[in-house]
């Protein structure tokens, strides 16, 4: 199986100077043997670029999952649709269209998606609204709606518990593999949620943003150490994971943990 982070905070790659690799605030990966895409990112710029220095057409993917309604994970959306010449399947949560908000330093700010549903029955999208498990292929999910049911949500400074925030869950034969936009469900709900829903008996991989930023300490060692104890063979926090919780993973998981960032590639 191949994974390739196409957004990122980050860039850690050597090769991102070659390339003309874009970082920004965001997250986006691409699943090869599905030809899923995972979120969008913010701009739409970065995507496109990445993919293209990567040699991934725009209209390589048949699907897109959106992780959740926040912009930093759908405001690719548009140029994506812009750029490709063939229908895509758009699977997102039933709450996709619904107002969102968080609050930085100025103050509060709108941070829901930026375009509707006419927009994309215009790009002759088929848009795919879940709430429960929805079976993509033959052991891929699109999580839905993830319990709070083992540990704390990681929502941080939104305004909301982001009901809408799902993984994308593929059965490995080593295990489960998970991606993550933001992780607001919190690592451990999607872990043991993604055990049940795959039927798999560990896990194998993590992928992607685990919110550890603006953590208490004390928290981000607490899921640092539960993702210790489930033994994965790879562990990848990306995004809004945050320097000192990519830190806390490599500290935790020496031997799983790797840097993410734009354009790293990884074969499972």
């Amino acid at each position: 199986m191949r994974i390739a982070i196409l957004v990122d905070n980050y860039l850690t790659q050597l090769s991102s100077l070659r390339l003309r690799l874009l970082g920004e605030w965001g997250f986006s990966a691409y699943v090869y043997d599905w030809r899923i895409l995972y979120d969008a990112g913010l701009s739409g710029t970065a995507l496109l670029n990445n993919m293209r220095a990567l040699g991934i057409s725009p209209d390589d993917p048949d699907v897109l999952v959106l992780s959740h309604r926040h912009i930093d994970h759908t405001g690719g959306v548009r140029k994506l649709l812009d750029a490709r010449s063939r229908p895509l399947t758009v699977v997102a949560h039933e709450n996709l269209f619904a107002k969102a908000y968080a609050k930085d330093e100025v103050g509060e700010v709108e941070i829901g998606v930026d375009f509707t549903r006419a927009f994309l029955e215009s790009k002759g999208a088929k848009l795919v609204l879940v709430r429960e498990p929805y079976e993509i292929a033959e052991g891929v999910w699109a999580s839905g709606e993830i319990p709070r049911s083992w540990g704390p949500s990681h929502t941080g400074a939104v305004s909301d518990l982001v009901p809408d925030d799902m993984a994308l869950y593929i059965r490995h034969p080593k295990g489960l593999v998970a991606l993550t936009g933001c992780g607001h469900a919190g690592v451990e709900n999607i872990v043991e949620y993604g055990l049940r829903v795959t039927g798999a008996d560990k896990l194998h991989a993590v992928i992607g943003g685990l919110h550890f930023m603006g953590l208490p300490e004390a928290r981000v060692r607490e899921a640092a150490e539960y993702l210790k104890a489930r033994g994965p063979g790879l562990v990848v926090g990306t995004h809004c994971t945050g320097v000192s919780g990519i830190a806390a993973l490599q500290a935790a998981l020496p031997g799983a943990a790797r840097a993410g960032g734009a354009g790293a590639v990884f074969e499972i």
